[in-house]
């Protein structure tokens, strides 16, 4: 994903600026620069005019709110419990289908291991479609290492992806790729962290860097699994 500053122009830039509730131009000029730098100064960020991964997370939180998930079975979306590699990855392919129009959202991120099983006993135990082969633990949500785009249009979730939606699915898949994140070739929404396995993740081999959002939601889930 290209860093934002000075100069740059396009439909990223039109985004940052709506997102910053300044006047929308498209290009990044003086006024767009002192947006950005109050920005970072207020959210305790580098102050270097320089729109990247850490701006652009921080500005989803400030204007993107997570559902109000009721337990443990249910859906969760919150990007704190991703994370941090698997955070900033999600956030700058999410900003990038916001700023080409193609209407994607966060529709899952952590998982507990209850919901896993829930959704795992579907078409098995229970009545419906099969949409997981992963058991509880075997999923990398679980870990905070993955999550699930769907579109949101007008205000109806949709898994469609026949005819010109479909483009629309290969292009999040690419932007994924392009940050470090593998999709499931069974389960069109899910992208997860490349560069693991669900086995090492069993074995207590998780990525670096975590940081006390992730680890304090990861742990409360291990603890009572």
């Amino acid at each position: 994903m290209e860093l934002l500053k000075i100069g740059s122009s396009g439909n990223l830039v039109s985004y940052l600026q709506r997102k910053l509730n300044i006047t929308e131009t498209g290009t990044f000029d003086g006024p767009t620069d002192a947006a950005v730098r109050k920005f970072q100064t207020d959210n305790q960020l580098v102050t270097d005019g320089v729109v990247g991964g850490n701006t652009w997370t921080k500005i989803y939180l400030a204007t993107e709110k997570p559902r109000a998930a009721t337990g443990r079975i249910d859906r969760h979306n919150d990007i704190l419990h991703l994370h941090p590699i698997v955070r900033v990855a999600v956030v700058k392919v999410f900003v990038q289908l916001q700023a080409e129009g193609i209407p994607f959202r966060i529709y899952e991120a952590f998982r507990f291991p209850e919901r896993q099983a829930d959704l795992y006993a579907q078409g098995r135990t229970k009545p419906g479609d099969i949409v997981t082969y992963a058991l509880p633990w075997h999923s990398y949500h679980q870990y905070g290492l993955a999550v699930d785009f769907v579109l949101l249009v007008n205000g109806d979730w949709s898994w469609d992806s026949g005819g010109a939606k479909a483009a629309w699915w290969s292009r999040m898949h690419e932007l994924g790729a392009n940050e470090g994140l593998m999709r499931l070739h069974f389960e069109i929404p899910h992208l997860q962290l490349a560069g693991t396995s669900s086995s090492a993740l069993r074995h207590g081999v998780y990525p670096p860097n975590g940081d006390k959002s992730w680890y304090d939601n990861f742990l409360s889930a291990r603890n009572t699994a």
